[in-house]
């Protein structure tokens, strides 16, 4: 009890030398109310905190609809990479089916009228001596 007292007494005797008046006075307790503006400041505060957890909430359903929206997006290139493959593909084969088309109307491949069938002579074929040689001057550069 002693070691209270005497650390009463030091807060005291510091509390006395801050003090404009010396003395020893009574502490009064306040019989008023909190001020308006401590209750203004409560109600702020805890409007503050709801409106950022309200922040946060919404903060994470964006996050959560922009994934959404990239896969979506990642979906639908590649469906447009293969519509343009396939585009391609129809592209070719109707130039195909149209060269084909063309070549039926034209029809410039005629069929033979008739087969000749030729027989098979029975000559010697030409061999190396009985070649006659050309003697030309070669042309330079060529």
């Amino acid at each position: 009890m002693v070691n209270v007292d005497l650390s009463q007494k030091k807060k005291q005797v510091s509390k006395n030398q801050n003090r404009v008046i010396q003395g020893k006075f009574s502490e009064q307790n306040s019989a008023y109310k909190k001020p308006v503006i401590i209750k203004i400041n409560v109600i702020l505060a805890f409007a503050l905190l709801l409106s950022v957890v309200l922040c946060m909430v919404s903060y994470l359903g964006v996050i959560a609809k922009e994934s959404k929206i990239k896969e979506l997006h990642i979906s639908t290139n590649k469906i447009n990479y293969e519509n343009i493959e396939l585009q391609n593909k129809v592209d070719y084969l109707k130039s195909f089916y149209n060269v084909d088309d063309k070549v039926q109307k034209i029809d410039f491949l005629k069929k033979a009228d008739q087969v000749m069938e030729v027989k098979e002579r029975n000559e010697i074929p030409v061999l190396a001596k009985n070649k006659s040689v050309f003697n030309a001057p070669s042309v330079p550069g060529y």
